[in-house]
């Protein structure tokens, strides 16, 4: 951005250059100027407690306050301390000969607590990849293979997402890339591209479990451990497309269970899941070599038996892809990140959860900084959520779910965490209204453990609002301007509670 976008409005005649922000941990950012001594508000993330401000005068003699308190015009502040809400700032220039002085205004907005991504690492030791075998074992992440862009073998681990150690190396000549792979039996299992199954029990040493699977040759294949066995389903193989279904009791010795699954043929790309006692099949597509055209699916199916399905939705919310990723957490499924190229050439960085496979909801995660920049174009601070990717390694894992690496040109090697440890609120209130004007907020808390329905009641607010107790809308009509403190509960028949207290600013009308 240049000092002319984001200088003070035409017309004030005040010797204010531009005024800065940063955030801890980040950059100074320039402030839009807005009409009437104004600045366009900023929006930081829970995590962002404190802010610097730097304010250029024309004048460098020019005198300068912030909030009241003197500040030399060119330098920092002292880190100022942010409150959840409304953080109302005001920068005073008076001209050296003082015959001028002008009042200047700006907001920071600070979220309420809510589940939030956390980069836990920019590049850790293993070489950029996407397409790897992903497992958790033995109270360890480990990233298996990949495509790098060539196709690797190396096996690295990691308890903690920040150190990764160098395990060893899967003996294959074809290298790993979206393999099938699974823990059973106290070991690691995972295949190579030609199909080969090795097998380990310390990610040192790896040997071949069989070379003879009768589904081994097919890519982007279905696996999964449930009822004491291995399932391997679905895929592509020589030119053709596939709905079958194996099961094995030891990784060696395979059954057909059946050869056409109800659910039509395709690649999966991203592992089935289990909950509830059944496995769950989200979606999966057909791919060509030049990635279009593009056909892919959003249905979700179910089996308590592996054999027998049945068709849960026709068509969730979440749109169709391939390459994305699939977990449990918080006895919860979640579909993650991915790629389509129809309608539009793309990789999917949204997160969608469900407790049921019926109702499915998106998880929206905010950038840590975001405000106008020039011509009122927003502008948010890049890499501040994970960006865009598909065939990222996901893990549920020590409390928390992990995005790590993936295509991202070039290809990535970063570790990200979400971590939910109870009923909490995934909105953010709406904190400022004008008087006489309708005030609606949709609020909605969600993860509690029971996974029950959960209900709201207005602990402390103004009498003329409300909230629905079914649907969490608040709503009412403020008659005059006002600071009022709410304090919402939401809760759920197992007695698990939550609370949201925020300040309500009604503004007047002027």
């Amino acid at each position: 951005m240049g000092d002319t976008e984001n200088r003070a409005p035409a017309g004030y005649d005040a010797g204010l250059k531009r005024i800065l922000l940063c955030c801890e941990g980040y950059d100074f950012v320039p402030l839009m100027g807005l009409p009437r001594n104004n600045y366009a508000p900023v929006k930081v993330f829970h995590d962002i407690d404190t802010v610097c401000v730097v304010v250029e005068a024309n004048d460098p003699c020019a005198e300068v306050a912030l909030n009241g308190i003197p500040l030399a015009a060119g330098q920092e502040s002292k880190p100022v301390l942010l409150s959840c809400g409304k953080n109302a700032f005001s920068v005073t220039v008076a001209a050296a000969d003082g015959r001028t002085k002008n009042e200047f205004r700006f907001k920071v907005f600070r979220d309420y607590p809510q589940p939030a991504w956390k980069q836990m690492k920019d590049t850790v030791p293993w070489v950029p990849r996407d397409s790897a075998g992903e497992l958790v074992f033995r109270d360890r992440m480990w990233i298996i293979g990949g495509y790098t862009p060539r196709m690797a073998n190396d096996v690295w681990s990691s308890g903690d997402g920040l150190v990764w150690t160098k395990e060893g190396d899967v003996p294959t000549r074809k290298g790993i890339d979206i393999p099938i792979a699974f823990v059973f039996g106290e070991r690691m299992w995972v295949t190579d591209i030609e199909g080969v199954l090795f097998s380990s029990a310390d990610g040192k040493s790896w040997s071949i479990a069989t070379e003879e699977a009768p589904w081994r040759g097919r890519n982007s294949a279905g696996c999964v451990v449930f009822e004491g066995r291995i399932w391997v389903m679905g895929g592509r193989k020589a030119g053709e497309l596939l709905n079958d279904i194996w099961s094995s009791p030891d990784g060696v010795h395979w059954t057909l269970e059946s050869q056409h699954a109800p659910w039509s043929k395709r690649q999966i790309h991203h592992t089935p899941v289990v909950l509830d006692g059944r496995i769950w099949l989200l979606g999966g597509g057909v791919i060509g070599a030049t990635y279009h055209p593009f056909v892919a699916w959003n249905d979700v199916w179910n089996s308590a038996d592996g054999t027998h399905w049945e068709q849960v939705l026709d068509h969730a919310p979440w749109i169709p892809r391939i390459w994305g990723s699939s977990a449990v957490y918080r006895d919860r499924m979640w579909i993650m990140g991915g790629f389509r190229s129809e309608p539009t050439w793309e990789n999917l960085g949204d997160v969608w959860y469900s407790s049921d496979g019926v109702v499915w909801r998106q998880l929206e995660t905010v950038p840590s900084i975001r405000h106008s920049g020039a011509n009122n174009v927003s502008f948010t601070l890049s890499d501040s959520v994970w960006a865009p990717r598909h065939e990222q390694s996901a893990y549920a894992f020590a409390g928390g779910l992990w995005i790590v690496g993936g295509m991202v040109w070039p290809l990535k090697n970063d570790v990200w965490r979400l971590t939910i440890p109870n009923l909490c609120f995934v909105t953010q209130p709406v904190i400022e209204i004008y008087a006489q004007g309708l005030y609606e907020y949709q609020a909605h808390a969600d993860f509690n453990h029971s996974r029950q329905r959960v209900l709201y009641r207005l602990e402390r607010g103004p009498t003329w609002l409300s909230v629905d107790k079914e649907t969490g809308l608040l709503r009412g009509t403020a008659p005059q301007p006002g600071d009022f403190e709410v304090r919402l509960e939401a809760y759920d028949a197992g007695g698990e509670t939550a609370q949201q207290k925020y300040t309500l600013h009604v503004l007047p009308i002027e």
